[in-house]
């Protein structure tokens, strides 16, 4: 058995309406003022109102801030603080997407720390959070509700950082279904193949165990089961919920686990030239999985069976097993293109010296080593090259 250890104090509620719920949870506590951090597309898609309205109906006060970018930004991170800083909020609550999440789990961390934020990059941040983190989900795909990291971007060095530290996990996660029903198509799609993203690496990670492969292969299945369905059908409320059981499964594994050569390649190319963090999981994921096969072929097998796409294969033949890892591969590529995500990296053409730089960035990345098969520079360089053009 491999050993491990196991720490969520997050207070966590999966529940259609939960949302509703969240100024009482506030009012017990004492909070009688909040900081929303959010963005335009979330503002736009009606779901703070909702919050605004469970707060209002307990009397605690609010401002927002609505400026966090798809890949947020340090600018992001110091604007949101000096709100914070200035009125005195009692709790920071983020509504969104990951970035949302990142943007208000950062400033916590400086709020612990009170240091530049590119101190915060090098080592664990360590502390009490003097403010109620609270983290509302609008997407069923990064599991930021549940982890203790925050993914930020430098702008100057366009280079995507992580902060990390324990007291980062939010205190409450509200993940309410309702929330994900307005989402388009294609962002239901890119944010649920980041689940699948989440949930496969965590499995097939170096460092995977009992507990983070339990959580992985239940969020896998959950994926396969219903993500065509809430792509298809936005309004399906069982699809929905579904899927965000599967993501906040996912961000569990993951954050216990690690991450992989995925998540190694898709952050310098949101970092470098803001390709959506979901978006680029979403297309790297059958190709570096395909890269990982050889090295994790029982594991994947065993999915297989899960999934019901090799139910009779032979774990002590190895021709078996490898047919039905490969099998695996095959339907992570058919649920990518089913739900419309293209093979490669749209709008974006790099030239060789950029090339280059993402691989450099990619080899840095402190996801890259946890991946079960070591990928050397070629290797990265290959795996790029087939997701983007090239000049």
């Amino acid at each position: 058995m491999t050993p491990f250890r196991f720490y969520v104090p997050t207070r966590l509620a999966i529940e259609a309406g939960c949302v509703s719920s969240l100024g009482t949870m506030l009012a017990r506590q004492g909070v009688r003022s909040a900081l929303i951090v959010t963005d335009s597309g979330v503002m736009k898609a009606g779901c703070v109102s909702k919050v605004l309205s469970s707060l209002e109906n307990s009397g605690i006060g609010h401002e927002i801030y609505d400026g966090v970018e798809q890949n947020p930004s340090e600018e992001n991170v110091k604007e949101a603080l000096a709100m914070v800083s200035h009125n005195g909020f009692g709790a920071i609550i983020a509504v969104g997407g990951g970035s949302a999440i990142d943007t208000a789990k950062a400033v916590v961390a400086l709020m612990i720390e009170k240091c530049d934020i590119r101190d915060l990059y090098s080592r664990e941040v360590v502390g009490t959070a003097p403010i109620t983190l609270v983290a509302i989900p609008t997407t069923a795909g990064t599991g930021s509700e549940v982890t203790r990291s925050a993914v930020i971007t430098n702008k100057k060095a366009r280079v995507k950082e992580t902060i990390r530290g324990e007291c980062l996990y939010p205190k409450i996660a509200l993940v309410d279904p309702e929330l994900t029903i307005s989402l388009p198509r294609s962002i239901t799609a890119s944010t649920g193949m980041d689940a699948l993203t989440h949930a496969i690496e965590a499995y097939t990670t170096r460092n995977a165990h009992a507990l983070s492969d339990a959580l992985a292969i239940e969020a896998t299945r959950l994926i396969f089961e219903n993500l065509r369905k809430a792509v298809s059908d936005g309004s399906d409320i069982d699809a929905r919920s579904n899927m965000c059981v599967a993501s906040t499964l996912a961000g569990m594994a993951f954050s216990i686990s690690g991450l992989g050569m995925v998540h190694a390649m898709a952050e310098p190319l949101g970092g470098r030239f803001n390709v959506p963090h979901g978006v680029a999981n979403s297309i790297l994921l059958p190709y570096c999985l395909s890269y990982n096969c050889d090295a994790v072929s029982k594991k994947l097998a065993f999915i297989a069976r899960v999934l019901g796409l090799r139910t009779d294969y032979d774990e002590g033949d190895s021709r078996s097993v490898e047919r039905a890892a490969i099998a695996v591969v095959e339907a992570v590529r058919s649920l990518s293109a089913d739900v419309g995500i293209p093979q490669r990296i749209q709008k974006v053409t790099v030239t060789k010296k950029e090339l280059s730089d993402l691989v450099g960035d990619a080899l840095r990345n402190s996801c890259l080593p946890a991946n079960p098969k070591k990928a050397s520079r070629e290797d990265l360089k290959r795996t790029y090259a087939m997701v983007l053009d090239v000049e």
